[in-house]
């Protein structure tokens, strides 16, 4: 394939793929109290709320999985088991579900429920509705001081499923397409990647390694995802490189490492129509830049240097590092990870240099990967 025509086929993917993103993330900038991408986070803001406002010891948020017809607990508060499923015949739940209207059960033990759920006193039920389907259900169950639910508590939880259900859909619908995204942008890495045998999987471990420096440095959500995608991309500049020079199994001329150390700024400018991808862009613009300034690309230098880019920076270095090049062998793990921490304040930053050490120190995370 010609460089042009990976060029261009990657421009139309991405911004194919890109005004979907950027329509849902206006969704979730105006949704109020869930206004996050993450569906974990959505689902625990609402048990938090139910909980608060409810007075319950037990919540559960249960998805519906359509292809199996059972409800799984996505998360939950309490004593409910988080790895519990539910078919069809647990009736005090698929009630809801059916009929696509809330119920409550008191004293629960007394009913012809009692066998569906164990250990629980009294029970509500309130469907999370998208515009098109049943996404879900939430449960509370069991009010402080042994209390019976009336029709209040029942407007309260319709409310907070209601406020809930469009920005759950909203987030599964973007987790399918950030995972379309991501597949085109991998299937075009791949693409470029067998251009030169040299840098086979070099984007795949840049991005766990990026990804793992961001945890460190107690990123989350949003940015995170951005890091993702930010190091997926980071070499696509490469698409307009001479293969000669990205094959060469010699040392690079002078000349030769100026084409090569061009890349950085041809990835943003491909990128560069798409202005909900601005972070990502700036971290692919700027992941050559040096933290002192002395042998960067563009000038930048210490915190004028994006996030991004300076996190890529290390995970860039430690892969090139310990991967083979044509003109040396990959150095050992120790020497690499030392060869980091001997520039840290000159070539990178050293609050990622930290985060990169801990890393590979095997310390405790903080934060878990979304």
């Amino acid at each position: 394939m010609e460089v042009n025509s990976y060029k261009d086929d990657l421009t139309a993917t991405v911004q194919e793929l890109s005004h979907a993103y950027e329509e849902l993330s206006l969704l979730y900038r105006v949704s109020g109290m869930f206004a996050s991408l993450s569906i974990d986070d959505i689902c625990s803001r609402m048990l938090n709320e139910a909980i608060d406002s409810l007075g319950v010891r037990t919540a559960a948020v249960l998805f519906l999985d359509e292809k199996e017809n059972v409800l799984h607990t996505k998360i939950s508060r309490g004593t409910w088991d988080d790895r519990r499923v539910f078919t069809s015949d647990t009736k005090v739940l698929w009630r809801s579900i059916e009929t696509r209207r809330p119920s409550a059960f008191c004293r629960i033990a007394e009913t012809k429920y009692r066998n569906d759920i164990a250990g629980v006193r009294s029970l509500m039920v309130c469907p999370i509705q998208g515009k098109a389907k049943t996404i879900g259900a939430i449960v509370v169950a069991d009010k402080e001081g042994d209390q019976e639910f009336f029709s209040h508590d029942t407007k309260l939880l319709m409310a907070i499923s209601s406020q809930a259900g469009l920005s759950v859909e909203n987030a599964l619908l973007y987790n399918e397409l950030e995972g379309l995204l991501v597949g085109a942008i991998k299937s075009l890495v791949k693409a470029l990647e067998a251009t030169s045998y040299w840098t086979a999987g070099h984007t795949e471990r840049v991005t766990e390694y990026s990804l793992a420096i961001g945890q460190y440095l107690d990123l989350t959500g949003d940015i995170l995802e951005k890091l993702k995608i930010c190091s997926l991309l980071h070499d696509i500049g490469k698409i307009a490189t001479p293969k000669e020079i990205l094959n060469k199994d010699q040392c690079l001329t002078e000349e030769e490492w100026i084409e090569i150390r061009k890349h950085p700024g041809i990835g943003a400018e491909i990128l560069g129509e798409m202005q909900q991808f601005n972070e990502v862009i700036l971290g692919i613009k700027y992941h050559h830049e040096h933290w002192d300034g002395r042998k960067s690309i563009f000038g930048l230098k210490r915190e004028e240097i994006p996030l991004l880019a300076r996190i890529l920076s290390v995970a860039d270095t430690f892969d090139a590092l310990t991967s083979d090049r044509p003109y040396r062998t990959k150095r050992r793990r120790e020497d690499a990870i030392e060869e980091i921490r001997r520039c840290s304040g000159t070539q990178f930053d050293p609050a990622v240099v930290e985060a990169f050490l801990k890393w590979t120190d095997g310390a405790t995370l903080q934060h878990q990967a979304p």
